[in-house]
């Protein structure tokens, strides 16, 4: 029977708290708010930006800024593997 009570009073106060939360917040912004040239010009810009930053971080030569970082702090370098088309090549002796 306390377990019932203990779940009725969380149930309770967890309904209270979003309908005040809810209220509280802002409301949200229309669809023309959402699509209006300005808005829209925003998520543009951003987005040339997120992608200028992803060309600009993926040309940078790994390879020189790291040695420094290796010796420092003892960081092990990954580097790609680097697949071929043909199946590697054995050695006999």
């Amino acid at each position: 029977m306390t377990a019932l009570a203990v779940i009725s009073a969380l149930m309770t106060a967890l309904w209270i708290g979003y309908h005040f939360g809810r209220r509280a917040g802002t409301t949200p912004p229309t669809w023309k708010q959402r699509t209006s040239r300005m808005a829209l010009g925003k998520r543009a810009i951003g987005l040339v930006v997120l992608v200028t930053a992803r060309r600009i971080q993926r040309g940078l030569p790994v390879q020189r800024a790291l040695p420094a970082a290796v010796g420092i702090w003892g960081l092990k370098r990954a580097e790609p593997l680097l697949f071929r088309n043909s199946s590697p090549r054995r050695r006999f002796r």
